[in-house]
């Protein structure tokens, strides 16, 4: 009797030390699988068409006539230089999205440029959408904030970049217009200022996360969806009375 439970308890021990192990391996593959964000940027599908031969020369038997040269469907054989296949990248830029009321905002030559209302306080509450996110200010002043640098982080980026701000208010009459670049932006130590597109996505990015901090309570809720015409239709059908059909004799 004894022997037996011995033998249980040294089988379930075991059995509890395996599926401890195999949880760690596990959680380790995928942690792995999960840190690969490659998929948000990439094509869908294999490169074999990067494998496609060249074009040959149309060659025309004798005796067989052919139309007249045209260029609508000359195919250029100019080599083309840039990424191709995985190593493109197919995210869309990004856009400036205001959502206070009376607002606009416009993307131009790496600075976002946002004028609204007064009434709005959109100046007033970035230094705490700053905090929000870790970007610590060097300086500020009723006209202009400096940030530090600090480390900006994207669900569809693999490295973080670190990046600087520089804000700018200008009052015009009962709105304020603000400006928002940056400073600094490095991935590594690989300088991005030179990069538009890089440096569209994070001046962008941060303008959209203070966006989201100052939005209204109306901008979060979804409008409800009306009703189906043919729904209210049938409904209101149901609600009329029956009619009662006499047979004559």
């Amino acid at each position: 009797m004894l022997n037996n439970t011995l033998n249980r308890t040294l089988f379930k021990s075991n059995v509890l030390k395996k599926t401890a192990i195999l949880s760690v391996v596990a959680s380790l593959f995928l942690a792995g699988c999960g840190s690969d964000q490659n998929f948000k940027r990439e094509v869908e599908g294999n490169e074999d068409y990067l494998q496609s031969p060249s074009l040959k020369s149309l060659i025309i038997p004798e005796g067989v006539s052919v139309p007249t040269e045209t260029s609508d469907f000359y195919v250029d054989k100019t080599e083309i230089k840039g990424n191709l296949g995985k190593q493109l990248d197919i995210r869309p830029p990004s856009l400036p999205i205001p959502t206070v009321p009376d607002a606009f905002a416009v993307y131009n030559s790496g600075s976002v440029t946002f004028n609204a209302p007064l009434s709005n306080q959109v100046w007033e509450r970035i230094p705490n959408s700053l905090t929000k996110r870790n970007i610590s200010i060097a300086s500020q002043d009723s006209s202009a904030i400096q940030t530090n640098k600090a480390f900006i982080i994207r669900a569809d980026e693999e490295q973080a970049v670190e990046a600087s701000y520089s804000i700018k208010r200008q009052l015009l009459g009962d709105t304020e217009t603000i400006t928002i670049l940056i400073t600094s932006l490095t991935r590594g130590t690989d300088d991005l200022t030179s990069q538009p597109i890089e440096v569209q996505r994070y001046v962008v990015g941060l303008f959209n996360d203070i966006m989201d901090d100052v939005a209204p309570d109306s901008m979060r809720v979804a409008p409800p969806k009306a009703q189906d015409k043919e729904a209210e239709k049938n409904k209101a059908e149901s609600k009329k009375p029956a009619t009662a059909v006499s047979s004559a004799n």
